[in-house]
């Protein structure tokens, strides 16, 4: 069955990846059902060992799925060290290299450009709080967006499916039917990434 077509809008802007890193040490890293299922899959790790829950109250209003445990509310994101760097970084060199770069979280590879939805068109633009941080932007040629043009469809799939995976969740936190606590909300998630491998 043919899938809907994505329409996309993109800036044109010079941007170079220069390894720094510093995109890995300032942010959390949300992450999808998706994302967490090929992490899994790539590592071997389990998703509750490289996944950590970011309280709502600590971040501003983010665009993501807004999880409900019985002491407070949560972002899924990726873990990070003492030192603020994500778990996943090592060092090569004075390059900060992603250890999962072949199945690292779209909102990794998009950075530093981020997107949203209007009248049904993906608008992509460069993330307001990267600028004057990201040593990429304005170095080198023209962004071509082939990771972009080429994941978008799936990645706006991915996140409307993760926002129902997790109101169904809400719901059954609302409801008493779950007791909210973490573990019960890992058990939850690792029976839909293990969902997802079986239908991939």
């Amino acid at each position: 069955m043919a899938q809907n077509r994505i329409l996309a809008m993109f800036p044109r802007v010079r941007f170079t990846c220069t390894l720094c890193g510093e995109c890995c040490r300032r942010y959390w890293i949300p992450v999808t059902h998706i994302d967490v299922a090929r992490i899994a899959e790539f590592t071997g790790m389990k998703p509750r060992d490289f996944l950590a829950l970011f309280p709502k109250d600590m971040a501003a209003d983010w665009d993501e799925p807004v999880i409900k445990l019985r002491d407070g509310e949560y972002y899924l994101v990726i873990k990070k060290r003492l030192d603020g760097t994500c778990i996943f970084n090592k060092w090569v060199g004075d390059k900060l290299i992603c250890s999962v770069h072949p199945v690292k979280p779209n909102v990794c590879r998009y950075y530093p450009f981020i997107y949203w939805l209007d009248g049904g068109i993906v608008k992509f633009e460069v993330y307001d709080k990267a600028i004057g941080y990201c040593p990429g932007i304005n170095r080198g040629g023209f962004a071509s967006f082939r990771v972009e043009i080429s994941s978008v469809g799936e990645s706006v799939r991915a996140k409307s499916e993760f926002r129902r995976i997790i109101n169904d969740w809400n719901d059954k936190v609302s409801r008493g039917l779950i007791d909210g606590s973490i573990d019960s909300f890992f058990n939850y998630l690792e029976s839909i990434v293990n969902s997802s491998k079986k239908g991939s």
